[in-house]
Order: structure tokens, then sequence, then C-alpha cells
């Protein structure tokens, strides 16, 4: 009975984070998320940004 109730949470949870994460709300969090990595390099960000642009003209 625990086991099955503890599949259940995690289930859940699994639920919950994935719909949080795939939320359209979060996409401009998660693109700035993106260029962190890239801040102290100003080309790299910028070719960073481009593969954005180009990648939401083709959707």
């Amino acid at each position: 009975m625990i086991r099955g109730l503890g599949t259940v949470v995690v289930l859940v949870a699994f639920v919950g984070l994935a719909l949080w994460v795939f939320s359209p709300r979060r996409k401009q969090d998660f693109d700035e998320a993106t260029k962190l990595p890239f801040a102290d390099d100003p080309e790299a960000t910028r070719h960073v940004e481009q593969a954005q642009a180009s990648r939401s003209k083709q959707q």
C-alpha cells in the first residue's frame, strides 16, 4: 500500500515538473538562462541570439 502511494506521489511530482518546464510562460526565463554561460563573451551571446531568432522564424 505504501509503495503504491509513493509511486502516485512521484508520478504527480513528475507530471507537475514536466508541466512547469514546458509551460509557454517559462520560455523567456529559460531563454535567458540559456545565455548565462556566454555572458562574458559578447560574440558568443550574439551567435546564441541569432540562432534563437532563426529558430523562432522557422516556427
